[in-house]
């Protein structure tokens, strides 16, 4: 059994509440409201009829796929069944002996360090600036033995996206010994904050990415790792073999194609995260701009805590996430996916029911 909280619960959810999955509203895991582009979810259809034969070793189609729709040679590409598997890989490959981390961030990085001993330091973001990353704090932490930077951009859980020139220019600061990582979980939404055209400027660059959000396909896992070819080099001669199924290989060449499915989505999320953002504020809530598919919003005072919070709507159907256990945050934090119109108005409609009116 796992201590550590995630969104997207949805069948455990489903299972307690006796209710079909279907039936359970998730705003706690931020997945693509248009769902699955049709391309992907015909590859994935026609990827059964070879469920006999073993996939391939080491994923080395989407490794060259990858190489061609990002324009860099394929060396600097490892695929993995998700993002979460290569961030458990790379400390057990590179065994850093101390990491800075920004937070608030997603958990799994503590975790996956901790497992090999590394010794773990955060760099707070703060909620006075509306969490505004500055490099200079961050390297004012460093100290000899920090060999591991990571943060997130865009963040998560406050969706804040760091432009790429600070970014190159904090990784050009850093030690030579020092890897900085850059998970761009959620980039896909707000492409003109990643890395990945600049990565051949860097030396000491590892750049993050995950299919299942944008792509609507978390059930399947797949993600990659970007960075120097002997880094990646290396990580590839260390992972376990047939990571990656054969549907989930198909899945994630065909998302790579999907540039109409892209082009909606950035066309229309952000018209409804604005509308999701003006209503939470609407109810008081304190929300961060993010540019990503999810706000995080401070509750205001005199009412419930996100926990509480959390508790009743669950009763009702419908998950959102209590970020009281992000390093940095406080119970009275939340965050909450953007969806469909009509769904972000039922989620609206929930929480005026179970929250006091603001005064």
């Amino acid at each position: 059994m796992r201590s550590v909280e995630h969104g997207g619960n949805v069948l455990q959810t489903a299972r307690e509440l006796g209710l079909a999955p279907e039936d359970i509203l998730d705003f706690s895991a931020s997945i693509n409201p248009l769902g699955i582009a049709d391309g992907v979810r015909e590859a994935i259809l026609a990827s059964l009829a070879r469920l006999q034969h073993y996939p391939e070793i080491d994923g080395d189609s989407l490794r060259e796929a990858l190489a061609v729709h990002h324009r860099l040679p394929p060396e600097h590409f490892l695929p993995g069944s998700g993002s979460t598997e290569l961030i458990y890989l790379l400390p057990r490959v590179l065994r850093p002996r101390r990491a800075l981390l920004v937070a608030p961030c997603f958990s799994e990085y503590a975790r996956s360090l901790g497992q090999i001993g590394c010794a773990v330091e955060f760099a707070p973001l703060s909620p006075a600036d509306g969490f505004a990353f500055a490099s200079e704090p961050l390297l004012n932490r460093l100290d000899r033995d920090t060999d591991l930077v990571i943060l997130a951009n865009p963040n998560n859980p406050t969706g804040r996206a760091v432009a790429p020139e600070i970014l190159l220019e904090l990784a050009a600061r850093l030690p030579e010994r020092t890897l900085l990582l850059v998970d761009e979980a959620f980039v896909d939404f707000c492409p003109e904050y990643s890395l990945l055209p600049h990565l051949d400027r860097t030396r000491n660059l590892l750049v993050l990415r995950s299919l299942t959000k944008f792509y609507a396909i978390p059930g399947l896992r797949a993600g990659y790792l970007a960075g120097p070819p002997g880094v990646i080099a290396r990580l590839a001669q260390a992972r376990e073999p047939w990571t990656l199924s054969t549907p989930a290989l198909c899945a994630a060449r065909a998302c790579l194609d999907e540039e109409e499915f892209r082009r909606r989505t950035w066309e229309l999320l952000p018209q409804w995260r604005t509308q999701l953002m003006q209503g939470l504020s609407s109810l008081g809530w304190e929300v961060v701009p993010g540019a990503a598919n999810y706000l995080l919003g401070r509750l205001p005072d005199g009412v419930p805590g996100a926990g509480e919070l959390t508790a009743k709507l669950r009763t009702r159907g419908i998950l959102i996430r209590d970020c009281g256990n992000f390093p940095g945050l406080d119970e009275r934090y939340a965050r909450v996916a953007v969806r469909l119109p009509e769904d972000n108005r039922r989620l609206l409609r929930a929480l005026r029911a179970a929250l006091p009116p603001c005064s």
